[in-house]
């Protein structure tokens, strides 16, 4: 009987707890995993976790529990690992292809939609100010004067919007913001799908210079196991004057402390953020503090449509890769043959 290890961690707990009863019932064997501290990752470790591993033939966690490599190595039963969500964070995805582990995770339409369109809502907050309007109404704030100067509220159309990622949920904001007349620049990255940012009309660009031309800067940039922070004290110096902000990606991108220093100092206007190094975020971080900065707890892109198709991919993905068969959302299917040969060198001689 195959076995499949389920993380646990408070921000999809239901959707994995439904999904070990929905393997339960099919027959297979379900084991739980350690569960992740409030607002921080889980590093699954050998020692702790290993026995767990070693049983497993499908591991399912979300992007905020890493896995490391010495560990997926004493990890002869596994062969495929889901994400229940779009992010893989904790994969290293290139010594799951060397080992002939597949991937498979939550890339399921509703999830790139949902993010493209609260981002698009961020970046138009940031440019309306809604916030401001109805503190008007509250009283807590005077009507503005009937000049151009006194007025918060700036049209999308015209401004330059840089895009630092553009894998899908990068590709549905570009495809969405050209129809408000945005000029579109785009960070280059070797892996960058040159051909995607011409049908976009996206220009791309050195990120040095995305920065120091974006009106607004968005980010839909992955976080690789060890990989450092995209915007740091240096980048944020580079960047327009006035420029703002919208992350809807990942904290770890984004310097915060920095980050914080530039809002107060007034070198950037504004920022508009989902996701932050810890989550939840803490109750005395600074960033609570500044009044030109929209916090959302990561729930801004995560609608009712999004979580019921992400439910259903998840049980699809784990048992389609029992089954022998690729998920249905695979993260390395260049891994395919090596996994092939995993799984033929698990089963009995002449079956």
């Amino acid at each position: 009987m195959p076995t499949v290890l389920i993380g646990r961690d408070a921000q999809v707990d239901a959707l994995l707890d439904t999904l070990a009863s929905d393997l339960a019932s099919l027959g297979i064997d379900v084991l739980r995993g350690p569960p992740a501290a409030g607002g921080h990752a889980l590093v699954y470790d050998a020692d702790r976790d290993g026995l767990l591993f070693a049983q497993a033939d499908v591991a399912v966690f979300p992007s905020r529990h890493i896995l490391p490599r010495a560990l997926m190595a004493r990890a002869p039963r596994l062969h495929g690992i889901v994400s229940p969500t779009i992010g893989l964070d904790g994969v290293d995805l290139p010594a799951a292809k060397a080992m002939g582990i597949i991937v498979g995770h939550g890339a399921v339409p509703e999830n790139v939609v949902s993010m493209a369109e609260a981002t698009v809502m961020l970046i138009l907050m940031l440019r309306y100010q809604p916030l401001r309007s109805r503190a008007v109404l509250q009283g807590t704030l005077p009507r503005p004067a009937s000049t151009a100067d006194a007025r918060w509220a700036r049209m999308a159309q015209g401004c330059t919007i840089g895009l630092a990622g553009f894998g899908r949920i990068g590709q549905a904001v570009a495809e969405r913001l050209r129809g408000f007349g945005c000029t579109l620049l785009v960070a280059d990255h070797p892996s960058l799908d040159r051909a995607a940012a011409r049908r976009l009309d996206a220009q791309v660009l050195p990120w040095p210079t995305v920065l120091a031309h974006s009106d607004i800067l968005s980010l839909h940039a992955n976080v690789s196991p060890g990989g450092g922070t995209l915007l740091d004290a240096q980048a944020l110096a580079l960047m327009k004057p006035g420029a703002c902000l919208v992350n809807t990606a990942r904290g770890q991108l984004v310097d915060e402390a920095a980050l914080h220093a530039a809002l107060r100092e007034g070198r950037l206007a504004g920022a508009a953020l989902d996701t932050f190094a810890i989550e939840p975020l803490p109750a005395d971080s600074p960033l609570r503090r500044l009044d030109n900065v929209f916090l959302t707890p990561h729930l801004v892109g995560q609608t009712r449509d999004m979580y019921a198709a992400l439910q259903a991919a998840c049980l699809e993905n784990v048992t389609r890769i029992l089954a022998g068969k690729l998920p249905l959302h695979c993260k390395n299917p260049e891994a395919e043959p090596a996994w092939r040969a995993r799984l033929a060198a698990r089963l009995p001689a002449g079956a």
